[in-house]
C-alpha cells in the first residue's frame, strides 16, 4: 500500500510530461487599430496572458494594427516585436520581454540590496529575485536583503513577492552595487480592480504555504475574522479537531510537534479560546510561512511542523491605522516612523468581546429562585515593535507580545431540606497566556555577507483557582461548613541566543549557518487540597505549597546549509543540523541530515524530493490529547529521550495553463520516543514523577496530498484533497501493545475556497470544507463497585468505573460545513472602509466535537447511561467592518 501511491503519483506526472503545453501554445483573438506596443502588451495581460516587461524598454513611436483570431501566442509574439531591439522569453509561467542579449563578460560583480514596501518602506521577506538574461536568481532573507553575483553588463532583473505588483529593473553592472528595490502591494494596484492577479493571496512551493493576508482576508472566517491558523486549516496535510477544537496535527504528527515562531521566538500556546482563534492578530502579522515537515537546516525544535510568523515593522515614511470591530472582538493598529527613513513603530491590540454576550446570557439562565452565576470569558493580545537604522549596514528592532485569556464560572445554588438551607458557591477562575520578546541585530559584513543576532524571552503560564463552598445553616445558625479549594500553577521559560549568518557566492552557492543557544525552566504545578470552616482572602492567597525544584535543560544547536543550482535542471538544499541537550547533569547529542531536491523548477512541469531528520527535545504531558491550556510541558531527559522523526517525501507540480496549477505531494512519517500520557490529571505532577506516568512508543504516518490551485480573471480559490494515514503503537501497558490510530485521524479531506471579483466595490467568497471522522475512545461498559467508608456507621456507595477495550476504535460522523461571505469596499476622502457580511455553517449542520457518557434518571428513577453528542458552533453570522486612514 505504501509504494502504492509512491508508483501513481510518478505515472501521474509522466503523462502530463506528455501533454503539458507551454504559455506560447496558447491562443488568443485581438483586433488592433494604431496602438503603440504598450497598449497591446496590455490588451494580452486583459485577456490573461502573463506578461513581465519594463515600460521603459518600449519603443514610444512605433504604433501595430492587425486582427488575429485563435492566433498562438508564439506566431504573435514576433509579430509584435518585429522591427525593435527587443526579444523575449518564458520564465516559468510568465513571457518576459526584454532587450535583445548582448555579448556577456566574464568580470563578476554582486549586486546587493534590499526589496521593500513602495507604500510602507517594510522590507519585503521571500521576494525572488532574478535575472532573465543570465537565467539565475536568489530570494530576500527574513529581513528583505539579497545578494547575488553576476558578469558584469546589462542586467534585466524580475523582482516578484507574494501580494505585491511584479517589477522590473534595467540596470548596467560595473561594480559592486547596493540597490533598493520598491514594490507596489498589490491591492493599490489599478488591476485588483479589474481581476484577482497571479501569486494574490497563497503561494505554495513543495511542501511550504506562504499566506498573504492581506488578501486572503477576503475568504470565509469565523466571525468575519482573519485569522492564519483557521486558514491554514483549509491547506492539504493540516488536519484539526472540529471547529478547530482539539488541536492540529500536521502529516499525522502529535499536537506537541508543531513549533509556532513570532519574529524567531518559541511560543508555547499559539491558540485563543481551545483553538477557535490563534494568537496571531491578523493586524499585526507581516508573513505567514507554514513548512510542513520537509525543514531546512535553520530549522529545528519539532518534528512535524514551523509556523515561521514575523510582524510588522511599521511604516517609514507617514502615520496610519486601521481599526476592525466585530461581534468576536475589537481590534486597532497604529505605525508610523521615528525620523523619516531612519526608524519606525509598530503597535496593536486585540480583545475578544465574548464576555459581552456570555455573562449577561449566562446570568439569565442561571438566575433562579434556587440558583445564581454567570459564564465571563475574554482574551487580548498586545503587539509591539521598533526598528532603527544606526548606519546604512546596521539596524536594531526590539518586538515584544502580551496574551492572556480569562475565564470565570461562578455559580450558587440553594435548596431547603425542611428547616436547614444548604449553600454550594462554586468559582474557578482561570487564566493563562504568553509573554514574548526578541531583540535583533543586523549587520551586513559585506556585499555577500548578511549576519543576524537575536537575543530571545518567552513564557507561557497557567493558573487556575476553584472554590466550592458548602453551607448548612438552620434556624439562622451555621450547623456545618465545608471548603475546599484547589489550586493549580504552571509556568515554562525560555531564554535564548541566536546567530545566523547569510553568504551568496558567484557559483550559483547560497550558504546560510548559525548557532543557538536555549534555556529552559519548566515548572510544574501542584493542587493544594484544604478543609476549612474558615476562609478569608488571606488564607486563599497564602494556601498551598508550590515545587521549588523546577525541572530545567539546556539546548544548544548548529547549522550549516548550502542551496545550490546543478546546471540547469537539479537545484538542491543540502544541509546539516547538530543539537546537543543537557539536562539532570546528562548530556546528549544528535545529528538531523536534511537533502531536499527540485528538479527543472522553472518548468512547466517539475518535481521535488526530501529526506530529512528533525529531532524533539521537549514532550507534552496531556491527559486529553486535546492540548488543553493546562497541559504541561517538559524536558526530555536520560529515561524519555527527544523525539525523532524521520520523513521521505516525492511530488511534482504541473502547470496547465498559466492561471492553473496542480501540486501533488506523497509522505511517509516514522516518529520515535513519542510519549502517551497514562496519568488520570495533571494534579500531583512534579518534576521527577512525570517520567513514571507515560509509556514511549512509536508513530507512522503517510498519505498523499492534491492542491489546485486558479487564479484568473476575477475568479480564484484553491481545493485541496488529502488522503492520510497516522498511527501510533506503544507497549503492553498501552491498548495491549496493539497499533491504533491517532485521534486527528482523518483519512479523507476535502476543502474548496473560492473568490469571485463582482465589481471594484464587491467580491464574493465561498468555502466548503468536507472531511471524514477523526477517531475516538468510548467506554463501552460499566460496573458498580460497592465500597465501606470509615466509621461506626459504614455507608454503600456506588462508584461508576468505565473500561475501554481499546484506544480510538471509533470514529465520529463525517464533519462537513458551508460558509460565504459578501465583501464591500467604499473609500471617503483618504479612509477606505470594509464591510464584511456572510455566515459560517450556513446550512446549520451540527459537527460533533466529541462523545461522552452521561448519567440520567427515567420516569421510574432508574439511572440510565446515554451516549451524548456536544456540539459547538452551529451557526455563526459574520458581520465586521474595517476602516484604514493613510
Amino acid at each position: 500500500m505504501k509504494k502504492r501511491w509512491f508508483i501513481l503519483l510518478i505515472g501521474f506526472f509522466a503523462h502530463f510530461s506528455a501533454i503539458g503545453q507551454s504559455p506560447l501554445d496558447a491562443t488568443i483573438s485581438l483586433d488592433i487599430k494604431d496602438l503603440p506596443i504598450k497598449e497591446v502588451l496590455y490588451e494580452m495581460i486583459d485577456q490573461g496572458v502573463k506578461l513581465s516587461f519594463n515600460n521603459n524598454i518600449l519603443p514610444v513611436e512605433k504604433k501595430l494594427s492587425f486582427r488575429v483570431v485563435n492566433l498562438k501566442i508564439s506566431r504573435l509574439m514576433p509579430l509584435i516585436l518585429a522591427d525593435t531591439d527587443l526579444s523575449y522569453e518564458v520564465v516559468g509561467s510568465q513571457i518576459v520581454i526584454l532587450k535583445k542579449a548582448i555579448p556577456i563578460p566574464k568580470k563578476m560583480f554582486t549586486l546587493s540590496g534590499f526589496v521593500t514596501d513602495a507604500e510602507t518602506g517594510e522590507r519585503n521577506i521571500n521576494s525572488t529575485v532574478y535575472d532573465v538574461r543570465r537565467k539565475t536568481g536568489t530570494y530576500t532573507n527574513e529581513f528583505g536583503y539579497f545578494s547575488i553575483t553576476l558578469s558584469e553588463g546589462p542586467v534585466y532583473l524580475q523582482v516578484s513577492s507574494l501580494g505585491y505588483e511584479n517589477d522590473t529593473i534595467e540596470l548596467t553592472l560595473a561594480s559592486n552595487q547596493r540597490v533598493e528595490i520598491q514594490m507596489r502591494p498589490l491591492l493599490l494596484a489599478e488591476v485588483v480592480v479589474k481581476n484577482i492577479n497571479d501569486s494574490t493571496y497563497l503561494q505554495s512551493d513543495f511542501n511550504t504555504f506562504e499566506i498573504n493576508l492581506e488578501q486572503a482576508g477576503r475568504l470565509p472566517s469565523l466571525g468575519g475574522e482573519t485569522d492564519v491558523m483557521r486558514l491554514a486549516y483549509t491547506l492539504p496535510g493540516i488536519q484539526t479537531g472540529a471547529d478547530g477544537f482539539g488541536g492540529m496535527s500536521v502529516r499525522g504528527g502529535d499536537i506537541d510537534q508543531n513549533l509556532f515562531l513570532l519574529d524567531g521566538v518559541t511560543v508555547y500556546n499559539a491558540t485563543h479560546g481551545l483553538g477557535i482563534y490563534s494568537i496571531y492578530n491578523t493586524g499585526a502579522v507581516r508573513s505567514a510561512k507554514i513548512l510542513k515537515g520537509d525543514f531546512p537546516a535553520q530549522y529545528g525544535g519539532r518534528t512535524s511542523s514551523i509556523w515561521d510568523i514575523q510582524t510588522k515593522e511599521g511604516n517609514l515614511n507617514k502615520l496610519q491605522g486601521e481599526m476592525e470591530m466585530g461581534p468576536t472582538s475589537l481590534q486597532t493598529t497604529i505605525e508610523g516612523p521615528f525620523t523619516k527613513h531612519k526608524g519606525s513603530w509598530f503597535l496593536s491590540g486585540r480583545r475578544a468581546l465574548f464576555d459581552f454576550f456570555s455573562v449577561p446570557i449566562s446570568k439569565r439562565i442561571r438566575d433562579t429562585k434556587t440558583s445564581a452565576g454567570y459564564l465571563k470569558y475574554f482574551f487580548f493580545d498586545i503587539n509591539a515593535k521598533f526598528n532603527y537604522k544606526i548606519t546604512p549596514s546596521d539596524r536594531v528592532y526590539l518586538s515584544f507580545y502580551h496574551g492572556k485569556d480569562d475565564f470565570v464560572d461562578k455559580y450558587d445554588q440553594y435548596r431547603w431540606f425542611q428547616d436547614t438551607l444548604s449553600v454550594v458557591s462554586n468559582e474557578e477562575v482561570v487564566n493563562w497566556g504568553n509573554n514574548v520578546a526578541a531583540l535583533r541585530w543586523n549587520h551586513l559584513i559585506s556585499d555577500k555577507i548578511f549576519a543576524n543576532v537575536t537575543a530571545t524571552y518567552s513564557r507561557y503560564f497557567y493558573n487556575s483557582e476553584e472554590l466550592i463552598d458548602l453551607d448548612l445553616l438552620s434556624n439562622d445558625e451555621r450547623i456545618l461548613r465545608d471548603v475546599l479549594f484547589l489550586k493549580y500553577k504552571s509556568s515554562v521559560e525560555d531564554i535564548g541566543l541566536k546567530t545566523d549568518f547569510d553568504y551568496t557566492t558567484y557559483r550559483k552557492h547560497r550558504f546560510r549557518f548559525g548557532t543557538s543557544f536555549t534555556k529552559h525552566k519548566f515548572q510544574p504545578g501542584v493542587i493544594s487540597f484544604e478543609e476549612l470552616t474558615v476562609f478569608n482572602k488571606e488564607t486563599r492567597d497564602t494556601i498551598g505549597a508550590y515545587l521549588k525544584n523546577p525541572l530545567e535543560s539546556t539546548e544548544l544547536d548548529a547549522y550549516v546549509q548550502d542551496e545550490l543550482k546543478m546546471g540547469n535542471i537539479i537545484s538542491a538544499n543540502i544541509g546539516l543540523r547538530a543539537s546537543a541537550l543537557l539536562v539532570n547533569q546528562k548530556e546528549f547529542f544528535y545529528l538531523q541530515p536534511r537533502l531536499i531536491l527540485r528538479f527543472w523548477e522553472d518548468q512547466k512541469l517539475s518535481f521535488n524530493f526530501a529526506i530529512t531528520k528533525n529531532t524533539q527535545s521537549i514532550h507534552l504531558l496531556s491527559p486529553t490529547s486535546f492540548g488543553l491550556p493546562k497541559d504541561l510541558w517538559v524536558s526530555a531527559t536520560d529515561k524519555v529521550k527527544p523525539q525523532q522523526s524521520w520523513q521521505y517525501s516525492v511530488g511534482g507540480v504541473y502547470h496547465f495553463q498559466p492561471w492553473l496549477t496542480l501540486d501533488i505531494q506523497g509522505y511517509y512519517k516514522k516518529l520515535r520516543n513519542i510519549i502517551y500520557f497514562q496519568g488520570n490529571g495533571l494534579n500531583n505532577i512534579n518534576s521527577l514523577n512525570w517520567q513514571d506516568l507515560i509509556a514511549v512508543g512509536n508513530g507512522w504516518a503517510y498519505g498523499t496530498e492534491f492542491l489546485l490551485k486558479i487564479q484568473r480573471g476575477k475568479f480564484g480559490g484553491w481545493a485541496g484533497y488529502s488522503y492520510a494515514h497516522a498511527d501510533r503503537k506503544f507497549g503492553e501497558e498501552v491498548n495491549n501493545g496493539k497499533k491504533y490510530p491517532l485521534r486527528l485521524d482523518r483519512r479523507h479531506n476535502f476543502n474548496l475556497q473560492f473568490l469571485y471579483k463582482i465589481n471594484s466595490s464587491w467580491d464574493f467568497s465561498l468555502g466548503y470544507v468536507f472531511s471524514t471522522g477523526s477517531a475516538y475512545t468510548l467506554a463501552t461498559q460499566q460496573f458498580d463497585i460497592v465500597q465501606q467508608t470509615n466509621g461506626s456507621a459504614p455507608t454503600a456507595i456506588k462508584v461508576s468505573q468505565k473500561f475501554v477495550k481499546a484506544l480510538n476504535d471509533r470514529r465520529l460522523p463525517n464533519y462537513h460545513r458551508l460558509d460565504f461571505t459578501f465583501n464591500h469596499y467604499f473609500k471617503v476622502r483618504n479612509v477606505q472602509h470594509t464591510i464584511k457580511l456572510g455566515v459560517y455553517n450556513a446550512y446549520l449542520r451540527k459537527n460533533p466535537v466529541y462523545y461522552t457518557l452521561r448519567e440520567s434518571f427515567d420516569d421510574d428513577g432508574q439511572e440510565l447511561t446515554q451516549v451524548v453528542q456536544i456540539s459547538l458552533l452551529p451557526f455563526f453570522p459574520t458581520l465586521r467592518y474595517i476602516m484604514e486612514f493613510k
